[in-house]
């Protein structure tokens, strides 16, 4: 990448007459011992602060700034940009929407944040096991055309939180549109329209409550020991579903 490179190129050459000057007459190790370039590193940083020191300059903000530029820097250089679509090759070839990224440190691989509609944890994978995916399928609805995943899966929210009260006959054309949008969300994604509909259905909230006072709670309280407290519910079909291993490990299947 052009940019990056006259970037690295431009550090190299500070880096190099910093060290010229620090060890004058002395061979170069700067290419050929990584301790001594980042010993050599840490002194060139330590100079600039009492250099920003010395002529007021606030050396904490400078730096700051530094790395949000680098940061924007490395997003504009990604592969994949936040918004973009993108298939999981390593997941089932799920498609997804890239939401962000993130290092674990400055040696590691870029991961890129995927939101797949229907999953309840993000993924995290790097370029190698990511592909473009499919156009999300156009999807009419009343609101106008669903052009991104994302926006399908918003809708399908906030038309389900409104049938609950709704009238005829705008409740059989809010239907209509949440069906649609379930079936373009699953074709597209490659989860079932049944996951979609459990993980994309708004829960209510319960209607149980605590006794006011202690004695109508021992009032709900068996009297015999013995006495069969009822079976648990039945687990939910996705409540074992866990988060993705880590880029460097096997996929685990959901």
């Amino acid at each position: 990448m052009p940019g990056t490179t006259r970037r690295i190129d431009r550090a190299t050459n500070a880096l190099t007459a910093y060290e010229r000057d620090a060890f004058p007459g002395k061979p170069s190790l700067l290419r050929r011992d990584a301790f001594y370039a980042e010993a050599l590193l840490a002194a060139l940083v330590c100079d600039l602060e009492h250099y920003a020191h010395h002529h007021g300059i606030n050396f904490a903000s400078a730096i700051s700034t530094g790395r949000a530029l680098n940061a924007l820097e490395v997003a504009e250089d990604a592969p994949y940009k936040v918004g973009d679509q993108v298939r999981l090759i390593r997941q089932h070839d799920r498609c997804g929407t890239v939401i962000g990224w993130q290092t674990t440190s400055p040696d590691t691989e870029v991961s890129f944040l995927v939101a797949v509609p229907g999953i309840p944890f993000i993924y995290a994978e790097p370029a190698a096991h990511l592909a473009s995916a499919p156009a999300f399928p156009p999807t009419q609805t009343l609101l106008g055309t669903v052009h991104h995943a994302d926006q399908a899966e918003q809708l399908y929210i906030s038309i389900t939180t409104r049938l609950a009260d709704a009238l005829e006959p705008a409740r059989h054309t809010l239907e209509h549109d949440r069906r649609r949008l379930l079936a373009a969300l699953s074709s597209w994604s490659g989860i079932p329209q049944t996951r979609l509909h459990d993980e994309l259905t708004p829960r209510r909230p319960s209607s149980r409550h605590q006794p006011a006072d202690t004695k109508a709670a021992a009032a709900d309280f068996p009297t015999d020991i013995d006495q069969r407290l009822p079976a648990a519910a039945a687990p939910h079909p996705h409540d074992h579903d866990q988060p993705p291993p880590s880029p460097g490990s096997s996929p685990t299947p959901t």
